[in-house]
């Protein structure tokens, strides 16, 4: 009996994979930013499988796409993002706008995945952590107030219990100094497509780590036919990212930025995966543009935990 029911489970979790997968055509795939605000959805093509370590910031955003028992459903990755404090990470704005932002409007029905390779995972969706991976809801998701794809597409995703960090899960720290242009070879990790064949795409079903080479800004404005000062362009001829992708991290070594020097691993997340367009080039949202707009979000919730901890300290004192 338990024999039958393990091989219903596997069909079931099949079935829904190859749906999902075939009835999700790369979308989010621009001409060029002047003339189309189209949809896009950038995962890692060509890329290798993430070891044990690699990039502990990295974490999935799932939603749960089938039930297979009373408390447990199929997760699957609909998002990529990036750990930068206890409770915050850092994605794109459009992984919330499909169905008129339904899910910054119910981000409870959302988790987020640390320190696990897979991108579809049965699990209760309750909060935990492991030895191996962290499971956490979201509360709460700040979308940038002027976001319209792909202007200022980013995001402050807040969970509901602080990460525990470990060697597989652990912050990264976003870029400050918004001039600089980053070395030519960086890294973008990401679950998702690893193709860019129209129709059916291959989804990977584990997390993969790409070298990015980059763009100076000056040519990626020529590119794009616009000001990009507030994006990061890379090169699609060798490695790339595609769909699944979207709101994952853009990691660079050896910036002159500052906050490098603060994080003891040497590296720094300077972009989030956002748009791109097969003929020229991927965009990622330019981190350090936005380091104001982050910092206040991380601020406001350091001021609310100070608030409600004084709240608690006079009730409890008497």
């Amino acid at each position: 009996m338990r024999l039958n029911k393990m091989i219903r489970t596997l069909l079931l979790i099949l079935i829904f994979s190859i749906n999902h997968t075939a009835n999700e055509p790369d979308k989010r795939v621009l001409t060029t930013l002047k003339y189309s605000k189209k949809y896009a959805r950038p995962s890692v093509v060509n890329g290798v499988p993430a070891k044990w370590g690699q990039v502990p910031y990295i974490v999935s955003i799932k939603e749960p796409i089938a039930k297979v028992s009373k408390l447990k459903s199929v997760w699957t990755n609909i998002c990529g993002g990036s750990i930068i404090g206890p409770t915050k990470v850092l994605t794109a704005a459009h992984c919330f706008e499909s169905r008129n932002f339904y899910y910054k409007k119910h981000p409870h029905k959302l988790r987020v995945v640390a320190g696990e390779f897979l991108t579809q995972l049965i699990h209760t969706g309750n909060t935990c952590t492991t030895e191996t991976f962290q499971w956490r809801r979201i509360t709460k998701v700040a979308t940038h107030p002027d976001f319209y794809f792909p202007d200022n597409d980013i995001a402050v995703a807040r969970v509901n219990q602080p990460w525990v960090y470990k060697d597989n899960v652990d912050f990264i720290l976003p870029a400050v100094r918004g001039n600089i242009e980053y070395p030519v070879g960086c890294t973008a990790a990401g679950f998702g497509s690893i193709s860019h064949t129209k129709g059916r795409q291959t989804i990977s079903p584990v997390l993969l780590v790409g070298q990015m080479f980059l763009l100076p800004k000056k040519n990626c404005s020529w590119i794009w036919e616009m000001d990009m000062d507030n994006f990061i362009c890379t090169y699609s001829y060798m490695s790339d990212v595609s769909h699944g992708d979207s709101g994952g991290p853009l990691v660079c070594k050896g910036s002159k930025d500052p906050a490098e020097r603060r994080l003891k691993r040497n590296a720094l997340l300077v972009g989030v995966v956002s748009g791109k367009n097969f003929d020229k080039t991927s965009i990622f949202t330019r981190v350090a543009a936005y380091h104001d707009w982050i910092d206040k979000n991380l601020a406001q919730r350091a001021r609310l935990s100070v608030i409600t901890l004084t709240i608690n300290y006079v009730l409890f004192s008497f």
